[in-house]
């Protein structure tokens, strides 16, 4: 039998490295095209990015002028005040942009808010009822341990609490949508104290170092001013869902001083202000009603709000210490979206007289 020629023989070799070139040609191609989609996938969220970024920042300007604005007209009153009727209050509205999407700002005063980092009293006891029967690390000592927990549970303190600690258990007893008791409130109160204050002595219904080294991962207390209410999350006591409750309502800002704005405070937040030397929050209803006779113009000024019956039992000179008319920090929300894209910014602003400063940002949580 005759072998085949050898022409035959040297064009199936031929194919053969043919087939192999286009082939790896094929996935060159491939590659360079998925290396292409993902190189422009790339360029077009950093141009969204930045593009949305300008107009957040577009928001935050427009947010400056507002309170530039509002400043400018308080300095020609008597007695100035911000409440809920001027410009920087307005209800936000979606703003078209050219090429789609829409951009959304709003400002929100936020001395109408309990502010956190008042709880601790510095030089003070912050908080009474300091278990003096703990170990190095906060812990309760074991004789406590033994006794069945982290100290005594009795009530007899709560004279010692100051007046803002005071007012945030009611803020906690006045919350919608979760239920918390008055001895579960005071926990929470004393957790965020400890989570503040510079110490280790644990208060008795508090948790320091210890109980957090615990936890997987461990980590301990700020020991400092919270720099954001996010941190409420890390505290002993609260859960998640207490947390969603409570952080439309409390801020960080500013660091030290303060008076709380009647005018601008929300319903659940003035139901939190002392009526008697309890602390069991006011009703739902006197809280909607105080709320309305503000709106009504009946309640315009601090005077005219310790003037109403229900506070006929409270002592006015500690409330006249904890409350204001005048603001000057703020909380500037900004949406935008882009090709279908949404994002967002959180500003800080402080207002000193008609300069507006930026203090923090955040696209996150404040």
């Amino acid at each position: 039998m005759c072998c085949p020629p050898f022409k035959a023989q040297q064009g199936g070799a031929a194919l053969i490295v043919a087939l192999l070139v286009f082939a790896l040609a094929s996935a060159l191609i491939v590659g360079l095209q998925r290396e292409f989609a993902l190189q422009l996938q790339r360029g077009t969220n950093s141009f969204v990015a930045e593009q949305g970024w300008a107009y957040l920042r577009g928001a935050e300007s427009l947010g400056v002028v507002a309170l530039q604005l509002d400043a400018g007209s308080d300095a020609s009153q008597d007695k100035p005040v911000d409440d809920l009727t001027e410009l920087w209050a307005e209800k936000a509205k979606p703003f078209p942009l050219i090429e789609g999407g829409w951009l959304l700002g709003s400002l929100e005063d936020l001395q109408g808010r309990f502010n956190l980092n008042g709880l601790v009293d510095s030089g003070a006891s912050n908080g009474a009822n300091t278990d003096a029967n703990t170990d190095a690390m906060g812990d309760p000592s074991p004789l406590d341990r033994e006794a069945g927990g982290g100290g005594s549970n009795e009530l007899s303190g709560e004279t010692q609490f100051n007046s803002l600690q005071r007012q945030f258990i009611r803020l906690l007893g006045a919350l919608e949508n979760v239920q918390i008791d008055r001895q579960q409130a005071i926990g929470i109160m004393q957790s965020v104290v400890d989570f503040i204050d510079s110490d280790t002595r644990r208060l008795v219904n508090g948790a320091e170092d210890g109980a957090y080294q615990r936890l997987i991962p461990p980590y301990r207390t700020a020991g400092q001013p919270l720099a954001s209410v996010s941190e409420l999350r890390s505290v002993a006591g609260v859960t998640p869902e207490i947390y969603r409750a409570l952080a439309p309502f409390v801020t960080v800002w500013p660091k030290e001083g303060g008076t709380l704005n009647i005018l601008t405070a929300s319903a659940t937040v003035l139901r939190s202000l002392p009526v008697n030397d309890l602390l069991e929050p006011m009703s739902k209803e006197e809280g909607l009603r105080l709320v309305e006779a503000r709106a009504a113009g009946v309640i315009f000024s601090v005077e005219t709000l310790l003037e109403d019956v229900l506070f006929s039992g409270a002592e006015g000179g500690e409330l006249t210490a904890l409350l204001g008319e005048r603001s000057d920090w703020f909380l500037l929300s900004a949406s935008v979206e882009i090709a279908e894209r949404e994002l967002h910014l959180y500003s800080v602003l402080e207002r000193d007289r008609e300069s507006v400063f930026a203090r923090y940002r955040s696209q996150g949580e404040l």
